[in-house]
């Protein structure tokens, strides 16, 4: 086993196989100088073995190892562990059939030899990146699964006049996200954020909750506090922070006089304040304990009204347009959902 002995400046693990030393030598040196940790073997058996014993980020092997093993097999070794470790073949022989197999063996890249050490670095990195982009989305989806069955029934139980609030607010949020160009990769956590945002309200006594007159002050300082509640129920989200921070934003005002934190204009993401729009205008169009629903042309007028005060004012003044040209048919069904 050769290890390479180059500066570490990342975490990121490569395996490399190759039966040439050459090879190995002179690939191994351009990855370390990039920063990677590169383990240098030169058979399949070993690399198969190394990777039940260590975790790598990327694997990269010479299609051709020797006359009796290709590099297909390290890449049906590296899916077959847990998680999957993303593969690229070197080769300087490529062919239609070996594309096809690639395909099959769901080979991420084929690198062609003579290998050009930038195009490499960058394949390296642009492989990495999608392949824990995709596994972080196959996390969330897990967790999807639990959160989007479990938490909206109990707020929903916490307070029936809320009934199908959630579900509906993933909607809007989702259409306008997808209207504003926001990343596949962020409307999924704000599909999630939107069908959690009010999980903080299983904190709130219910008889706030359901209270048909106004609120009174203090009253209306316990329910602010849900934004705050909703943060630490979802605590154990680690890897979606994002999730856990638009949750806990999205009472925000693009005046800055919204709560918990007074935050102003871009201070709040996008995709959060997306989700403050969305919020109330599903408080507005659908009937309260305290209120009839509105019509659109009210919610157009109050949407221009707020633009630049409650709202960013280019999503403001976009849903405002979309609703008086289209109705409730502007937050129609967008392909892509979660759940």
């Amino acid at each position: 086993m050769i290890r390479s002995e180059l500066p570490r400046r990342q975490r990121h693990r490569v395996l490399l196989v190759d039966d040439e030393p050459e090879i190995l030598q002179s690939v191994a040196k351009i990855l370390g100088e990039a920063g990677y940790d590169v383990t240098c073997l030169p058979t399949v058996d070993e690399a198969r073995r190394c990777m039940e014993q260590e975790t790598f980020n990327l694997v990269l092997s010479d299609l051709y190892l020797d006359e009796n093993h290709l590099g297909y097999e390290i890449a049906a070794a590296a899916r077959a562990c847990k998680p999957a470790v993303p593969v690229i073949l070197l080769t300087g022989r490529p062919s239609f059939g070996g594309a096809q197999e690639a395909l099959r063996s769901q080979v991420c890249e084929i690198v062609v030899k003579p290998i050009d050490g930038a195009a490499l670095v960058q394949t390296c990195r642009r492989t990495i990146r999608e392949a824990e982009s995709e596994r972080r989305q196959r996390h969330l989806e897990g967790q999807n699964k639990v959160l989007a069955s479990v938490l909206p029934r109990a707020i929903e139980a916490k307070d029936p006049t809320t009934s199908g609030h959630a579900e509906r607010v993933v909607l809007y949020t989702d259409t306008l996200a997808q209207r504003c160009g926001v990343s596949d990769e962020d409307r999924g956590l704000l599909r999630l954020a939107s069908l959690l945002h009010d999980v903080g309200k299983i904190g709130i006594p219910e008889e706030i909750l359901t209270k048909a007159g106004p609120l009174t002050a203090e009253e209306r300082k316990i329910i602010e506090t849900h934004p705050e509640h909703g943060r630490q129920i979802l605590a154990p989200l680690e890897d979606s922070e994002e999730i856990r921070t638009w949750v806990y934003q999205h009472h925000e005002r693009w005046d800055g006089r919204g709560y918990p934190n007074g935050l102003r204009r871009d201070e709040v993401d996008l995709p959060g304040r997306i989700l403050v729009l969305a919020e109330v205008y599903d408080a507005l169009a659908e009937a309260r304990s305290y209120k009839p629903a509105w019509p659109d042309d009210k919610i157009v007028a109050l949407f221009r009204k707020e633009a630049g005060t409650h709202f960013d004012p280019d999503l403001a003044h976009l849903v405002a347009d979309g609703i008086e040209n289209q109705g409730k048919r502007f937050f129609q069904a967008q392909p892509g959902h979660l759940f």
